[in-house]
C-alpha cells in the first residue's frame, strides 16, 4: 500500500485539483472512480483496511489520514470511507471485528434528572456504560433513557427498529427493561452484538453492577416494515411492548447501507419514504401496548434552498395509523453537517437546522 501510495501525486493546474495514479492515469479533482473501476483488487484491499482499523475504534477523520501520499496529501474523504467500508462488508469480503478496549468507568450518567419541559438540549452526548459516538446518526443516550424512564416499569419490554448503534438497548439493559432492536445494516448489527456483549462481560466482573441476564437485549437483522413476522420467532406478541423508540434516517441525507435495497436510508422522495414509514407506524401499533408509547425522533432537511418538513410528514402517518399525538418535543440538534454542507459547499441558505421534533404517541 505504501508503495502505491508514494507514487500517487496531487498538484494543481490552472487553479485545478488533478491527481496523478500510481498507473500514470491524470485524473480531475478525485481518483476515486478510476481506483474503483481500473484497480477493483487495490481498492479491495484499502477497504479491507478500513474495516481493520474501524474494528480498532478509528474513525474515519483519522483512517484518512492514514492513507496520503508521499508529500501529505489526502486522498479520500470521510464519506469515501465509510461508503468502502459499507461496501466490502455487504458484499462478505471481510468482517467487522470490534475489539474493546472500552473500560467502564461509569455506569450511569452524572447529575441525571427526568426532562420537564418539551425543549431537550444534550450538548455533550454521553459516554457511560459501552456508550461510543462512533455510529453516525445515533442518538444521545440521555434521549432514550428519559423515554425509558418515564414511559415503562422495570421487565416491561423496549422496542427499537432502527437499531443503529445500539444505544437504546444498552439503555433498556442498564435500567432493568427487556428490550429488542432490528436492523437491515449488517454494521449496525455487529456493532451492537459487541457493546451488549461486552457490557456483559464487564458486568459479571463487577460485583457492584450486575446485569440481570434474562433482560439481555436481543439484536435481530430484520427490516423495520416487517418487524412483526421477525418478532413473532421470539414470542413477542401483539400489544406486549410498552415502549417502542423510532429514529428512522432522514430520507437519504445519511446512507446507512449501499446495497440493501431494505435500507430507508436509499429513498430520496418524501412521499416514498412517508408511504414506508407509514408500513412500519402500522406494525408498531399493533405491537405497543394499548397503554404503551411510542416515540419517533425525526428531523427535517433542505432540498435547493427550500425546507423538506420530513417531521410533520411522518407525524401524520403515525396518526394516520390511529396513533394519538400525546406530545412534540423539540430536541435541539448539534453540529448538524447536513446542512452546513449545503451551506458551505454549495448554495448559501438562511439559516441552519439546529433541532429535531420527538413525537410522543399513545394508542388512547
Amino acid at each position: 500500500m505504501t508503495e502505491m501510495l508514494d507514487k500517487i501525486q496531487v498538484y494543481y493546474e490552472d487553479g485545478h485539483r488533478k491527481t496523478k495514479c500510481f498507473c500514470g492515469k491524470v485524473c480531475n479533482i478525485t481518483i476515486m472512480p478510476h481506483i474503483r473501476q481500473a484497480h477493483p483488487e487495490e481498492w479491495e484491499e484499502w477497504s479491507k483496511g478500513f474495516v481493520k482499523l474501524k474494528g480498532q475504534g478509528v474513525p474515519p477523520r483519522l483512517i484518512i489520514q492514514k492513507y496520503k501520499t508521499h508529500d501529505g496529501k489526502l486522498l479520500f474523504t470521510n464519506s469515501v470511507v465509510e461508503r468502502g467500508i459499507r461496501e466490502i462488508i455487504e458484499q462478505k469480503k471481510a468482517k467487522l471485528k470490534v475489539s474493546q478496549k472500552h473500560i467502564i468507568e461509569e455506569w450511569e450518567p452524572p447529575d441525571f434528572s427526568l426532562k420537564r419541559t418539551t425543549v431537550w438540549d444534550f450538548p455533550r452526548r454521553g459516554e457511560w456504560a459501552v456508550h461510543q459516538n462512533d455510529y453516525r446518526g445515533n442518538w444521545p443516550p440521555l434521549v432514550p433513557r428519559n423515554l425509558i424512564l418515564r414511559y415503562s416499569n422495570k421487565g416491561e419490554t423496549i422496542l427499537d427498529p432502527f437499531v443503529g448503534g445500539g444505544t437504546t438497548l444498552i439503555e433498556a439493559w442498564l435500567n432493568g427493561r427487556k428490550s429488542f432492536g432490528l436492523d437491515v445494516s449488517p454494521i449496525a448489527i455487529r456493532t451492537t452484538q459487541e457493546r451488549i456483549k461486552e457490557m456483559d462481560r464487564q458486568s459479571r466482573q463487577n460485583c457492584k453492577r450486575r446485569l440481570a441476564g434474562k433482560l439481555k437485549p436481543l439484536v435481530i437483522k430484520g427490516d423495520a416494515r416487517e418487524v412483526k413476522h421477525v418478532l413473532s420467532k421470539f414470542n413477542v406478541d401483539d400489544g406486549s411492548v410498552k415502549l417502542a423508540c423510532l429514529h428512522p434516517p432522514y430520507l437519504n441525507s445519511l446512507r446507512y447501507t449501499d446495497t440493501i435495497e431494505e435500507d430507508l436510508s436509499h429513498i430520496s422522495d418524501e412521499n416514498v419514504f412517508c408511504t414506508e414509514i407509514q408500513k412500519v407506524a402500522s406494525q408498531i401499533y399493533d405491537l405497543v401496548a394499548d397503554d404503551g408509547i411510542c416515540a419517533v425522533l425525526i428531523g427535517d432537511v433542505k432540498r435547493k434552498k427550500k425546507v423538506v418538513p420530513l417531521g410533520f410528514m411522518v407525524m401524520q402517518r403515525f396518526q394516520q395509523q390511529h396513533f394519538r399525538l400525546k406530545d412534540i418535543i423539540i430536541k435541539v440538534q448539534h453540529k448538524d453537517s447536513s446542512t452546513r454542507f449545503w451551506y458551505t459547499k454549495r448554495q448559501k441558505i438562511d439559516y441552519l437546522i439546529a433541532h429535531e421534533y420527538l413525537f410522543i404517541f399513545s394508542k388512547s
